[in-house]
């Protein structure tokens, strides 16, 4: 009896031993390493790495939906004058929850086999602070409706795959000065914009400019 007991106890620690190795993020030991001690977790969809009093950290940023502001006032204005009509999209708020400390940041973007399309319409833009929003691009056209235009602020970074992964490794070719960015899965067609944007910020001083 008390051997029965013995085995059917031992028998619930394997289980219990078994059901904590495989917890979400205790076994990434596949995990590709981004910096010491730190690997890509295997959910989510973009992160960057960070570095906080000297020690680097994994930060997730999260998607925010973008606004259309078409500016129907300044719109029936242009019109006055015969100047074509614009519209901005739009994050609501002057500066993301996801915050680096760092202005030397590298990027991670999680692709699957059926993305590859979107591999290289991956863009880091810098965000434009404006009132109580940023502004993410502006469309514009001419007087007629013709000529449409869409503006953003590109950041130029080189793309490289993470080698036996789903990941994508931006590396911006600069670093960053404080603002507000976001990475954007962008469309094709340059009449349409995505529905979110990753954004984040940048704080710090501002980096020091060359002296003529």
């Amino acid at each position: 009896m008390l051997a029965r007991m013995f085995l059917r106890k031992f028998s619930w620690v394997l289980v219990l031993l078994g059901f904590t190795a495989y917890l979400p993020g205790q076994n990434e030991k596949d995990s590709p390493e981004v910096a010491p001690g730190i690997t890509l977790p295997t959910t989510g969809t973009i992160y960057g790495v960070d570095l906080v009093k000297q020690k680097p950290t994994l930060l997730q940023i999260h998607p925010t939906e973008i606004t259309h502001n078409t500016h129907a006032g300044s719109n029936f204005a242009r019109a006055q004058v015969f100047a074509g009509p614009h519209a901005t999209t739009e994050l609501k708020g002057i500066s993301s929850a996801a915050t680096f400390h760092t202005s030397e940041i590298v990027l991670y973007v999680r692709l699957s086999g059926e993305d590859e399309l979107r591999r290289n319409r991956v863009k880091l833009l810098h965000l434009t602070q404006k009132k109580d929003a940023r502004i993410v691009s502006d469309f514009s056209m001419n007087i007629f409706g013709g000529q449409k235009t869409r503006r953003f602020e590109e950041v130029e970074v080189a793309k490289s795959d993470v080698a036996g992964t789903e990941w994508l490794k931006l590396t911006p070719q600069s670093l960053l000065e404080p603002g507000e960015y976001g990475i954007v899965f962008m469309p094709k067609d340059a009449d349409l914009f995505a529905d979110a944007v990753y954004d984040f910020s940048v704080a710090g001083d501002p980096l020091p400019r060359k002296t003529k």
